[in-house]
């Protein structure tokens, strides 16, 4: 069931029918991700234009997805230890895709991968309310780090 509703999702989207096997692996590969990464609909496309500027400019993608794909249950708060987790899976000391899914992404996130949206920014940080702070420098990404991460867990 999972897979007919995959390829039901997939068909959906025009773009899907053109690519080459390659190609739609990445898209799915991305969508994955996204799916895992995102709870809300609307942030998903520049979610994945997020990850696609990463790669564009040589930068390890820095999914918490993928390092939660490691694991057998999902961490509360994942540590710098876990970063360091040896794992072609691992997009914190791995750049570019890792070697397959991790999910099974539903239309938004596959739609998000097929038609992201290029804002500029390189980083986002999920905020409380599990909707994501976006940012184009390292360091307003730290400071909404500072806002939104830290203060949990001081």
């Amino acid at each position: 069931m999972m897979i007919n509703r995959f390829y039901i999702n997939l068909a959906k989207i025009e773009d899907s029918k053109t690519l080459t096997p390659e190609d739609l692996h990445k898209k799915v590969i991305l969508a994955s991700i996204v799916e895992r990464e995102a709870k809300k609909k609307e942030e998903r496309p520049m979610m994945a234009g997020v990850f696609l500027k990463r790669l564009r400019e040589n930068i390890s993608l820095e999914s918490c997805a993928t390092i939660q794909y490691l694991f057998d249950k999902p961490k509360k708060r994942l540590f710098e230890k876990d970063l360091e987790k040896e794992s072609p899976y691992n997009t914190y000391r791995n750049k570019g895709f890792p070697p397959g899914p991790i999910s099974n992404p539903g239309l938004p996130a596959l739609e998000a991968a097929f038609h992201p949206i290029d804002s500029g920014n390189l980083f986002f940080l999920r905020k409380p309310d599990a909707s994501h702070y976006f940012s184009k420098t390292i360091k307003e990404h730290l400071e909404a780090k500072k806002k939104y991460i830290d203060v949990l867990y001081d």
